[in-house]
């Protein structure tokens, strides 16, 4: 009877002792799949409790993460990623996010969605290239200043390259534009509209015009601008042409022409990410849970 009673009074100290250490890491979600899946090197089958920090690897089978913010990112196979409660670092492979309050992470830029029913799809190449499209919805890109890089529009889809962290050149073409007393270019190949300071600048005010120059990291005055680019030279593209909205920037240009914003070259792509239904694993119908 002693021992018993001992035995229940050690028991009852370890559960109280350990339940700071459960709930200092409660857990952000759940991770499902139609097969097997590594967990922080894990082998793990079905399904598992999701913790932060995780560090998440699909084999042949895909997997959808259901987070308790309601979130939803699905996994196709071959992909790596370390889960957080509000990201995912995304570390290869193809994510594919379905939820507006949440954001993927790779290669340093921040991915989410304008919509709340948007669906933003990312993808880690092996040469770390980063391939952003908007499947559903329009999709954000900033750097890690928080520096707009890019805004796409649905079924557009773009590659972005960092650039080493000491440069801050700027490249930019689309169509040059003044409102306010300030220069705007809406770039043609990014969607993000630059403020632009420097002389000469007025002599191509409604050209399409291609502009090469230095960003600030200063708080940009013009409405709807990403950045400050002080301008080294402007070349004229095309006379006019900027009379309209499509002609002012809006939707992509030729994978030829590369745009360099915040730091990060941008370029079309080629891939198709944009426009598959289903992406590698992975099947339009959602995996059950077992429970």
């Amino acid at each position: 009877m002693m021992y018993t009673t001992i035995r229940g009074m050690l028991s009852l100290t370890l559960s109280v002792s350990m339940l700071p250490l459960f709930g200092s890491t409660p857990a952000i979600g759940v991770i499902v799949a139609d097969g097997s899946f590594r967990v922080d090197h894990s082998l793990i089958w079905d399904n598992a409790t999701l913790f932060a920090g995780n560090l998440v690897e699909t084999g042949q089978s895909s997997t959808q993460l259901q987070l308790r913010n309601g979130s939803h990112v699905r996994l196709a196979s071959d992909t790596r990623a370390r889960v957080f409660d509000s990201r995912l670092v995304l570390e290869r492979g193809i994510g594919q996010l379905e939820s507006s309050n949440y954001r993927i992470e790779a290669g340093g830029l921040q991915i989410s969605s304008e919509t709340k029913a948007g669906v933003a799809r990312v993808q880690v190449t092996d040469s770390s290239r980063v391939i952003v499209a908007a499947y559903q919805g329009g999709v954000r890109v900033v750097n890690r200043d928080n520096v707009l890089v890019a805004a796409l529009e649905p079924g557009n889809e773009l590659a972005f390259e960092p650039q080493p962290a000491s440069t801050s050149v700027t490249k930019v073409s689309g169509c040059l534009t003044e409102a306010g007393g300030k220069f705007i270019l809406a770039d043609r190949t990014t969607g993000v509209r630059e403020e632009l300071r420097g002389s000469g600048i007025e002599k191509e005010v409604g050209n399409q015009v291609e502009v090469t120059g230095t960003a600030d990291t200063a708080a940009p005055s013009a409405p709807g601008t990403s950045q400050i680019v002080y301008v080294d030279s402007v070349k004229r593209i095309a006379k006019g042409g900027c009379a309209s909205a499509a002609a002012a920037g809006a939707g992509l240009s030729s994978a030829a022409i590369v745009a360099i914003v915040g730091g990060v070259a941008v370029t079309g792509s080629l891939v198709g990410l944009a426009v598959v239904h289903a992406l590698p694993g992975q099947s339009q119908s959602q995996p059950a849970t077992s429970r």
